[in-house]
């Protein structure tokens, strides 16, 4: 028998077999653990170190401190306050539930909403902005674990509705939305500072290195041309009378005719820029750019001056009335009264519309536009003012065989306030199409002068000898004419009463009972120092110029030469016309050297070459475009006045004694030093901060605390 088969392996083929199988196996590992790396190391890096920046490092932007508003007289219509904004670290919070309830208790939130932000996968959330110190103060006492306060800045606006619609407002990360906010928003808005945390494993925070840290850029101050003591006197006159007739809304604007300098302007409705949201949309319009009307009556001195200009009538040109209804081929044209036979003169003063159809039939289409145009109609004034429209008027190919008597008399023409206002300082000064402009300077953060802005001719638009010849007419408008309501004792006025019937949209025709009712005058009226526009929409009644709007503006002027602007109408240095009416020259006798500009882009024809910018014209700021008014921070003007180049720049002085003073008082003498003035109360000043006597410096903030007196 034989016995099982035994087979016997050599040790040394099975050791070399298990070698291979580890080997192989190692090498898979290590291919495994390379891939990986590169994977890790090469192909995800970009991703991955994102991963780890955003879980490790938390990113707070701070807002910089935004550069002021002054009006010309350097009174601050613009505050920042420093206040405390709520934060949260999300990775620091145990028990998000918890501390939402605790926030919701101390700043009446919903809990809900605070734990959502609470859960967010995130290193850094926005609980609450710019809180009220009551709630900051509850909130600060809880010591909640993760929630923080940080310092921000809040735009204020101490007059409230004062000069709303120019000023504009911002958003509460300090954006400009509205009005000079909005337009200057790149120079008044400086860069943001930024501040770095990193979060360890334990999600605790330590500062990051300074070196990572940036410092704010603070933004540069603009000089408004607003004149505050005037803006205050027409907004209340106009609120007056758009109350008193129920009207839907009102304008004015104060334009200075030498240099286009806006001094007031006002619409209403109004709003607070410190609480926009509170009032309905269309109250934050500026109307007196965005809305366009027919212009009426207001219209025909400018048909008086085609027809004198071009030799289609002359001061002693009759013309008939037929009684107040006139027969022009298919349509009519009707007088508020009938009139027979009447000189020229007396068919503006009486403001005849079958006279001045006539006057227009023989000026012609061509000329009548032309001149429309010199005066700036139908194009945009470049005013540094947000939401401008042209206008609207429509080239002779588009006209009807109506028109040309329908413009002539004001209708088939839509214009803007301003554009109306600019023409008018035309007539005012001698002839000159004005630039018109609400911004006289641009301050660096210490004060200095970067942009100044001064009077620029867009063109000779009226010969100077019928601009005098329309004056002469105006002045009878308010001494025996339609405008009689805006006459006064102390100044002979020239002006302009106009009374527009309304296009809806959706009516076919004008609108029965809806008027716009207006009034444009200037004072002095053969050295004008102000020119005034008031128009009042859809007043109560038949709501005539004469009767509704005249009124408003010898109110308004009135004020002026009998309290603190009389200055404005009669004192200020004037710019004169050299003996050929070539160039503006400014008041100073035989010294006297031109100072006006050249400006481009405003209405159509040929500018004016005559006129230049001497290196140091005396008594006002050497001209510069103010569409080229720069947006770089830091660049410096080489248009500088040097009798001004240090304003805003004041040795210090001095704190004086306010205590006693009407809040209005304590205001303007805080304001003229330069001073940052916080009210808390109303009536009288009963405590400040800091005491009389105190040394300060422009920018330094006062406390004023007021009761009844």
């Amino acid at each position: 028998m034989h016995g099982p088969t035994v087979r016997h392996t050599v040790p040394g083929r099975v050791h070399a077999k298990r070698f291979a199988a580890t080997l192989l196996m190692g090498l898979g590992v290590w291919a495994f653990i390379v891939l990986r790396l590169i994977l890790i190391q090469v192909v995800h890096a970009p991703r991955l170190a994102g991963l780890a920046e955003r879980q490790q490092v938390v990113e707070v932007k701070l807002a910089p401190e935004r550069g002021q508003i002054f009006d010309r007289n350097m009174v601050r219509l613009t505050d920042n306050l420093t206040v405390n904004s709520i934060c949260a670290y999300p990775g620091e919070i145990a028990s998000p539930r918890t501390v939402a309830r605790g926030l919701s208790r101390a700043l009446g939130g919903s809990a809900a909403s605070y734990e959502a932000r609470l859960r967010k996968k995130t290193g850094f959330v926005w609980i609450e902005r710019q809180v009220e110190p009551a709630r900051a103060e509850v909130l600060a006492a809880m010591n909640l674990p993760g929630v923080e306060f940080l310092a921000e800045t809040k735009r204020v606006y101490p007059f409230g509705r004062g000069a709303c619609h120019v000023i504009g407002y911002t958003d509460i990360d300090g954006h400009g939305i509205s009005g000079m906010e909005s337009r200057m928003d790149d120079l008044l808005t400086g860069s943001e500072a930024t501040v770095y945390y990193y979060m360890d494993s334990r999600r605790q925070r330590t500062p990051a290195p300074a070196s990572t840290r940036t410092t704010p850029d603070d933004g540069m101050s603009v000089v408004l041309t607003i004149d505050m003591d005037l803006q205050e006197i027409v907004e209340v006159e106009l609120e007056r009378t758009v109350r008193e007739y129920e009207a839907k809304s009102g304008t004015v604007i104060v334009q200075d005719p030498w240099t286009g300098e806006i001094l007031a302007m006002a619409n209403w409705p109004s709003f607070d820029c410190s609480r926009p949201e509170r009032f309905a949309e269309e109250n934050w319009r500026n109307r007196a750019v965005t809305d366009q009307f027919e212009p009426g009556s207001t219209f025909k001195v400018f048909t008086a001056c085609a027809a004198l200009a071009t030799g289609a009538a002359d001061t002693t040109s009759v013309y008939y009335a037929f009684q107040g209804m006139g027969r022009f081929g298919s349509f009519t044209i009707r007088d508020v009264k009938p009139h027979g036979w009447m000189d020229f003169e007396t068919a503006l003063v009486k403001s005849s519309n079958v006279c001045f159809a006539q006057i227009a039939g023989e000026v012609g289409e061509s000329p009548l536009y032309s001149y429309a145009r010199d005066l700036g109609f139908g194009c945009l004034t470049a005013v540094n003012l947000p939401g401008e429209v042209r206008g609207t008027l429509r080239e002779p190919t588009e006209w009807s065989s109506r028109s040309v008597h329908t413009i002539g008399i004001g209708q088939e023409i839509a214009v803007t306030a301003l554009q109306l206002t600019t023409a008018y300082s035309a007539i005012a000064n001698g002839g000159y199409l004005m630039e018109p402009h609400v911004v006289k300077a641009v301050l660096d953060g210490d004060g200095r002068v970067v942009e100044e802005a001064g009077p620029c001719v867009v063109r000779r638009a009226i010969e100077p000898e019928v601009a005098a010849a329309v004056r002469k007419i105006m002045v009878e408008v308010t001494e025996r004419g339609t405008g009689t309501k805006a006459s006064l004792n102390e100044v002979t006025v020239a002006g302009k009463t106009g009374t527009a019937q309304k296009v809806v949209p959706g009516i076919r025709g004008y609108a029965p009972g809806r008027w716009v009712s207006s009034f444009v005058g200037f004072a002095p009226a053969e050295d004008a120092g102000i020119v005034c526009l008031v128009v009042i929409d859809e007043p109560r009644g038949r709501g005539l110029g004469g009767q509704v709007a005249a009124p408003v503006f010898r109110r308004i002027v009135e004020r002026l030469v009998r309290g603190s602007g009389h200055d404005l109408v009669f004192g200020r240095q004037r710019l004169r016309r050299d003996a050929d009416g070539s160039s503006l020259y400014c008041a100073g006798g035989e010294n006297a050297v031109p100072v006006m500009s050249v400006a481009s882009g405003f209405g159509s024809g040929d500018s004016s070459s005559d006129l230049v910018v001497p290196a140091g014209a005396r008594g006002i700021l050497p001209a510069v475009p103010l569409h080229n008014l720069v947006n770089a921070r830091g660049a410096v003007s080489a248009t500088i006045s040097p009798a001004s180049s240090d304003a805003g720049i004041r040795d210090p002085a001095r704190m004086p004694e306010l205590r006693g003073m009407s809040v209005r008082a304590a205001r303007r003498l805080a304001s003229s030093l330069g001073l940052a003035v916080v009210f808390e109360g109303n009536g009288l000043v009963q405590t400040q901060s800091p005491r009389p006597g105190s040394e300060i410096g422009p920018g330094d903030r006062v406390v004023l605390t007021c009761a009844p007196g």
